[in-house]
């Protein structure tokens, strides 16, 4: 699981916020929203998004949970501005890059192995990992995600 920089401390000096063109992050992938992890059905449907490369689970600062597909916009240049800025989508038009997961100020997580994410349910939902490893997760798995913790 990797971690999204969280907010600063009281007291330490402000990171200044990321502008679209150093980062363009939003640009490399396609997220969907998906429904938190509460029963074993859901929890189950991210281990198996998890199972595909360039597919990585997201959640934000605010408990929303997303799948994020790896996909590099075909408009975005090399040096990191739209090419068709004035014709783009709505979409790209509602972002707001005061709360994206670069600046958010929510901070949030990034799960891109299934290991990740059962070891965060293990540890956050237990009786909820309980449920699914006992029936619903190969045991190689298992061995693996108990090994990365």
């Amino acid at each position: 699981m990797s971690r999204v920089t969280l907010p600063l401390a009281a007291g330490e000096a402000a990171k200044p916020r990321l502008t679209c063109v150093t980062c363009a992050r939003c640009c490399s992938y396609v997220a969907v929203a998906i429904n938190a992890p509460t029963t074993p059905h859901l929890a189950t449907d991210i281990v198996w998004h998890l199972y595909h490369p360039q597919v990585v689970v997201y959640r934000d600062g605010t408990g929303q949970w997303s799948v994020l597909f790896e996909s590099r916009c075909r408009y975005l240049g090399e040096d990191l501005h739209c090419a068709i800025y004035a014709e783009r989508p709505h979409i790209c038009r509602n972002f707001d890059a005061n709360t994206c997961e670069a600046n958010s100020p929510h901070g949030g997580l990034i799960f891109t192995r299934p290991e990740e994410f059962l070891a965060y349910l293990k540890k956050r939902r237990p009786k909820l990992h309980a449920r699914i490893a006992k029936k619903h997760l190969p045991p190689w798995l298992l061995e693996t995600a108990e090994s990365d913790t």
